[in-house]
């Protein structure tokens, strides 16, 4: 097949029994990249991949079809290649088009889903994929697409998705009845998505906090530092930790009261962003705090990718690393680890 046969576009009436969905794939696949890999299970007669950061502002993963000459082989395709990872991403693979083998509410067709109304997700069990995030989103009748978004250096859930509908009136709904209600082991957030083209949110006046789905976008995945402004001449380390261990394993702080800040890293950055919306503000000592993101060095391997930032791995395996995925080789027995000194920079 040659490269100008890789890249055409599926045709607008693909062979339903022989077309399947490949979903989750990480920016950087290709449709050649996707080609060679199915082509070692079949003949491929094509692959087009749909890029959904033409859709959103998201870092969002994307989606594509392949199609194959023999419906056994485009079978086989998805019992081999169901949940295989592409650059430390888990692709999905299923039928296409409807199936008598596929529970309907869990199919996922090539439609285009720009003008469809988004739903942001929040707050999802780590155990919480693609196909359970669509079941439970799927009574709401015009459900066109629900994806989860991975950390590609960790190759887990980041805790949230987006869900969109045909419909505005079920998005509506969708809001309405699935926030505060329990997925898996935890209870979800719902609201709006933002989208390119509609109207940004305005800039949060005195007071007023930031949601937790803006603030867990506005740094990189490897980032789990927080920066504590207006903090007590008199604060402890005990202080620090007591409000911040709610949320998660508090592995470092660093704090220099003379200066009025401090520095919490928390184990991953999704709780360091819970922790962030929800201590905004908090006082310890009787002043008033102000949080945000501090500066982590990124990892080994780890470059601004396309304005978002990405994990630099060789097609399918991730590089050693002897640290942990935040670059600490230490903890401490207690769950954090202290430090007071007067070299302190806001990058660690």
């Amino acid at each position: 097949m040659s490269a100008m046969d890789v890249t055409s576009n599926v045709a607008e009436t693909t062979n339903p029994a022989t077309t399947i969905y490949v979903g989750n794939l990480d920016q950087r696949v290709t449709d050649t990249m996707l080609n060679e890999i199915f082509t070692t299970v079949g003949q491929v007669v094509s692959v087009k991949i749909i890029s959904v950061r033409k859709h959103n502002n998201f870092g969002a993963v994307n989606y594509g079809f392949v199609e194959f000459a023999d419906p056994r082989v485009a079978e086989q395709a998805i019992q081999d290649m169901n949940g295989r990872k592409i650059f430390n991403y888990e692709i999905r693979a299923n039928w296409a088009q409807p199936s008598a083998n596929i529970n309907p509410p869990l199919q996922m067709t090539k439609e285009d889903t720009t003008n469809h109304f988004h739903v942001f997700v929040g707050d999802l069990a780590a155990e919480i994929n693609d196909e359970k995030l669509a079941q439970a989103f799927s009574e709401f009748g015009t459900m066109s697409e629900a994806h989860v978004m991975w950390d590609p250096l960790s190759g887990k859930s980041r805790g949230f998705g987006f869900v969109a509908f045909r419909d505005k009136t079920d998005a509506e709904r969708a809001i309405a009845t699935m926030n505060g209600e329990w997925l898996g082991t935890r209870p979800i957030r719902c609201n709006w998505a933002t989208q390119k083209g509609q109207t940004a949110m305005p800039a949060p006046q005195p007071g007023q906090q930031l949601p937790y789905e803006v603030v867990v976008q506005q740094t990189p995945a490897y980032v789990t530092s927080i920066y504590v402004g207006n903090i007590p001449l008199n604060v402890s380390q005990n202080d620090l930790v007591q409000p911040f261990q709610r949320f998660g394993y508090v592995q470092e702080v660093k704090f220099q009261a003379d200066r009025g800040f401090a520095f919490v890293k928390m184990d991953t950055h999704e709780n360091a962003a819970n922790a962030i919306v929800h201590l905004q503000n908090m006082s310890i000592n009787g002043n008033v705090t102000k949080l945000s993101w501090g500066k982590d060095r990124p990892p080994p391997g780890w470059q601004n990718y396309n304005g978002g930032f990405q994990q630099q791995v060789q097609y399918g395996r991730r590089q050693p690393n002897n640290n942990n995925a935040f670059g600490v080789q230490r903890q401490l027995a207690n769950g954090y680890a202290f430090q007071n000194g007067n070299n302190m920079e806001r990058q660690w």
